[in-house]
């Protein structure tokens, strides 16, 4: 099925004029905040923009043989980047205002970048997590903790841009970056919330009960457009009242980690390719989930993710692609030791710690390493 470089290869000599902006447009953008614009845009709100093109030309100087992704951001990311930077729809959209930053002592992986649409409008896009542990830790703090630092930072990012620039905003991003998102839009004055069209999220994760019930998300929840595919993991973690979108992914429905891949997204004209619902195993998922929340309160997920993630960086190991076989069978016995978590959860959760690890050496021996 097609994917994100056959929409830029049928749209990209399409304006933003001539096509309106799209659900797919918005990956696109997500997923170039993965690149790191460090030394290319600035990092002050009140720095000049550059164009895209431009962004690609002083990206092609700092890394001459391609920037380093990591494994686990796909390394299609760094493709897609020159695609739109080259295409017409793309190059000349503006780029500004990129911040990042990861703090261990907040177990924070923060970044965030704004792109300038040629009618004025705003695109901020917040990225998504990578390999570090640092990055992962903070997902599973989302389980237990509101508000946590990366969303504070999220919302005062969007704040920020909004003051100085006019117009409708847009907020998106990939994982992680879908969750923040969402809170960032939510959460926002409400002189910036009435401001924005959408937030989205693709296949990020949901909330806790605390933000699903504030006045705020109920505010926004018509204007939150989440999409997940059909066997999700990462964006069935925790809780979404708002609706969300099921799209098709080439992905086994047994990988559905692998799933979470932006570029096995099916793509037909301007849209995803939208199913009726999710697949018996991401309903399966989903079940799982949602009885470990139901039976696990804040403060034993805080106890959890302490455990699992205490024995993690006990390893020395700062990525998931670090982890050895014999790290993730001492997490799975310190998981199963876990007494608040009913058989089937600890299992499921033992399930997904080793398929986190094993997409990081999966890409390992992808690359030759």
């Amino acid at each position: 099925m097609p994917n994100l470089f056959d929409y830029i290869a049928w749209r990209g000599d399409l304006t933003f004029e001539a096509a309106p902006f799209s659900e797919v447009d918005n990956l696109i953008f997500s997923m170039l905040s993965f690149t790191n614009f460090e030394g290319i845009v600035s990092g002050e709100v009140l720095g000049v923009p550059v164009k895209l093109s431009e962004c690609l030309a002083r990206h092609r100087e700092l890394y001459p043989n391609g920037e380093d992704f990591g494994k686990i951001i796909p390394d299609e990311t760094g493709t897609l980047f020159v695609r739109a930077a080259e295409s017409v729809r793309f190059r000349d959209v503006y780029v500004t205002f990129y911040r990042s930053e990861t703090n261990e002592e907040r177990y924070t992986q923060f970044a965030a970048v704004t792109f300038i649409l040629p009618d004025n409008t705003l695109f901020v896009a917040f990225r998504g997590t990578d390999d570090t542990l640092v990055g992962w830790r903070e997902d599973f703090n989302l389980s237990f903790m509101h508000p946590g630092p990366g969303q504070l930072m999220a919302v005062d990012y969007l704040t920020e841009i909004a003051s100085v620039y006019g117009g409708q905003i847009r907020t998106g991003g990939h994982s992680k970056g879908g969750h923040l998102a969402v809170y960032a839009a939510t959460f926002s004055p409400k002189a910036v919330r009435d401001r924005v069209i959408t937030a989205y999220s693709n296949d990020g994760p949901g909330f806790v009960r605390e933000v699903i019930d504030s006045a705020e998300f109920r505010e926004m929840s018509d204007r939150i457009c989440t999409f997940v595919p059909q066997a999700s993991i990462i964006g069935m973690l925790l809780e979404h009242k708002e609706d969300y979108v099921v799209i098709e992914s080439t992905v086994s429905n047994l990988n559905g980690l692998r799933q979470h891949d932006p570029f096995s997204w099916s793509v037909v004209g301007p849209s995803f390719v939208h199913l009726d619902g999710l697949s018996r195993e991401g309903r399966r998922t989903d079940e799982v989930i949602d009885r470990w929340l139901e039976g696990v309160s804040p403060e034993d997920r805080r106890r959890f993710t302490e455990t699992v993630f205490g024995l993690l960086e006990a390893t020395g190991a700062k990525t998931l692609s670090d982890l050895s076989v014999d790290h993730v069978s001492k997490i799975g016995a310190a998981i199963r030791a876990f007494g608040e978590l009913d058989r089937e959860s600890k299992e499921g959760m033992i399930s997904l710690v080793k398929r986190l690890a094993t997409a990081g050496r999966r890409k390992n021996k992808e690359s030759g390493e």
